[in-house]
């Protein structure tokens, strides 16, 4: 795949553009909501490996953050929301979004090469 190195730049000013309307979202959630936002947001963020997964780890905090702006709209308690054990509700939309990701792929081939190898493949 040939890159034309302007076609980039205009991406990641897009992309940062996109990322900093984001973040106004956010602050204008109530306090607690922004803590556990921020809090969940860089927690995932350790997740993302490459470009390509950062972009479904960002699509995946955008559908949070809407969920979230729901539900304080609603008046609900953010741990109402996600529960008390926040760092659950982070394993589960990380197994949510495994396939999507780098390392998630890379579990799926680590498995389908082992089978393959095993003769218990497909």
């Amino acid at each position: 795949m040939e890159y034309n190195i302007f076609s980039i730049l205009k991406r990641w000013k897009q992309e940062k553009a996109e990322y900093k309307r984001y973040k106004k979202r956010i602050n204008a959630l109530p306090r607690d909501y922004q803590i556990v936002m921020n809090e969940i947001e860089n927690f995932l963020w350790t997740c993302a490996s490459d470009h390509d997964s950062a972009m479904v780890m960002f699509k995946a905090l955008q559908d949070l953050l809407e969920f979230f702006e729901s539900n304080a709209q609603e008046g609900r308690d953010v741990l109402d929301v996600v529960g008390q054990d926040v760092g659950g509700f982070c394993d589960d939309l990380l197994h949510e979004l495994q396939g999507q990701t780098w390392t998630g792929k890379r579990k799926e081939q680590l498995s389908e090469n082992i089978r393959k190898k095993l003769g218990k493949g497909e």
